[in-house]
């Protein structure tokens, strides 16, 4: 049980195999329409695909060790970054992303923040926003749950969603 110099011990190499494992469960976890991006080796994108119908909690186990099995060829880094990067190709999640940005600008309270989403949204009256604002800012306070701020995302959202 001596370890080479240069090579690894056991425990780190079950440690990486471990990691592979999780990361490939991550990736059963991902749409199909995510998977096709990432230029997967075809025999782990088709254990992927073959993965989502098996409901036996065991087969299920056996299946995801498999599928650790077919990560070992395969450079995980480019995977990990493919996961870490928002979905662009789907609107709605550039949709959300900039609702909440707004949401936020508009919530700290800045004049010209405010400026800016009506020049964004030149349909919307000022008073409108400044209403649900100011409404939302109450609620806080009194520690309701804000009908406000959910009306202002619906007001954000229909904006972003017109153009």
């Amino acid at each position: 049980m001596e370890k080479d110099i240069h090579g690894k011990s056991r425990t780190q190499t079950k440690k990486e195999a471990e990691e592979l494992q999780k990361l490939g469960e991550e990736l059963t976890r991902l749409p199909l329409h995510k998977l096709d991006r990432m230029n997967l080796p075809s025999d782990l994108y088709k254990a992927l695909v073959a993965y989502r119908p098996i409901t036996s909690h065991i087969a299920g186990r056996r299946h995801r060790q498999f599928i650790g099995t077919l990560m070992r060829d395969v450079d995980p880094e480019p995977i990990r970054m493919a996961l870490l990067e928002p979905d662009a190709s789907r609107p709605e999640s550039n949709i959300r992303q900039k609702t909440r940005m707004w949401m936020d600008k508009l919530l700290a309270g800045d004049p010209a923040e405010m400026e800016a989403f009506l020049c964004e949204c030149p349909g919307l009256e000022r008073q409108k926003l400044r209403q649900l604002l100011r409404n939302i800012k109450k609620e806080k306070t009194v520690g309701k749950s804000s009908k406000s701020a959910r009306a202002l995302e619906q007001l954000i959202l229909k904006c972003a969603g017109d153009k």
